[in-house]
């Protein structure tokens, strides 16, 4: 029994790795070649760009999917694109910039990371620590998931209002809103996520793809809520007119304004957390004074029924405890 469990743990932890490592780094899983794809793929964006329409939503006649030729080319209004508030996986994998990997290889790591987990939990402890050890997987991957989000979040936000700002006092002094974007993204950092994105779009500009749709792919893979207000006001300036440097002065100061309270929220709910954490420690480094200053304490209360059943429930607890604590504690951007 032991030597089947080990066998089962050595081939999920392979399984685990080889589908984290080949999905994380973007290998090729079809039987087609890497470079067949990318070619494909290149002249796919190539024509597209020429068409003004993404490659995705082509048809095989040429048409967008849905949508006919007279509304890709202008002479029919098109549809407005609905935003939806709910944040589905291949919404995060999205923001993320995890686009090569499909939800259902996600739910697949989940698994194998929870069969894992049970397996090592089942050898040495009863039924509600080995059901909670199911959990494991997908609380572990979504973490790992909201820490990437959240990362090119911050690395966007930090950028983001002394680009308003300087593209504000860029407009004022008379340049259009397109020269006022480039020079106001040429002052940030060359990593900095504002300035990639900002290139991007021009460089759509420049190969041909529609204004409206080069403006409103800007930032649509960054879970940013200013960023849609931005678009927007600089869409409708483009096609009304109007004063749009009043408006995105306005937008600078708002996105400071949420930053300053973000990080003020952030900054009190850590230090609760430290509390909790700090707590535990002090628990933690109890059990371990006491095993050496009297070790049956600790043997017996872990071999006795009564005692380890009791002491499992504590476990459960400070873990129900944990996870409460870091619902009511999540902060929405």
């Amino acid at each position: 029994m032991n030597t089947s469990v080990g066998i089962l743990l050595v081939i999920g932890a392979i399984l685990v790795v080889l589908v984290l490592v080949v999905y994380l780094l973007g290998l090729p899983v079809t039987g087609r070649s890497f470079a067949g794809q990318s070619w494909q793929k290149n002249m796919r964006s190539m024509v597209s760009a020429q068409r003004g329409v993404s490659g995705d939503e082509l048809s095989p006649n040429g048409t967008k999917s849905g949508i006919s030729v007279a509304a890709t080319t202008g002479l029919v209004p098109e549809a407005e694109k609905i935003t939806e508030g709910k944040l589905t996986l291949r919404k995060k994998l999205k923001f993320a910039h995890w686009n090569h990997i499909p939800p259902f290889v996600f739910s697949l790591a989940q698994i194998l990371i929870s069969l894992i987990s049970f397996l090592v939990v089942r050898r040495y402890l009863d039924a509600a620590l080995q059901i909670a050890s199911l959990l494991v997987g997908p609380m572990f991957m979504n973490w790992l998931l909201m820490q990437r989000v959240n990362a090119r979040f911050n690395k966007f936000d930090a950028d983001y209002p002394q680009f308003l700002l300087s593209l504000v006092g860029l407009l004022k002094t008379g340049l259009n809103p397109v020269q006022g974007l480039e020079a106001a993204s040429e002052g940030l950092d060359v990593d900095s996520s504002v300035r990639m994105e900002v290139q991007l779009m021009l460089e759509r500009l420049r190969l041909g793809v529609p204004e409206e749709r080069s403006i409103g792919s800007f930032g649509e893979d960054i879970n940013h809520p200013e960023i849609e207000l931005f678009v927007q006001a600089l869409i409708l300036s483009r096609r009304l007119g109007g004063n749009l440097s009043d408006t995105l002065d306005r937008l600078a100061k708002q996105v400071r304004k949420r930053q300053y309270f973000r990080k003020s929220a952030m900054a009190a709910v850590g230090l609760q957390k430290g509390s909790i954490l700090f707590i535990l420690c002090i628990l933690g480094g109890l059990e371990g004074y006491l095993y050496f200053i009297w070790p049956d304490c600790i043997i017996m209360t872990w071999t006795h029924p009564t005692g380890r059943m009791v002491g499992q429930a504590g476990l459960c607890g400070i873990l129900i405890g944990l996870y409460w604590v870091r619902q009511v504690a999540k902060i929405r951007v």
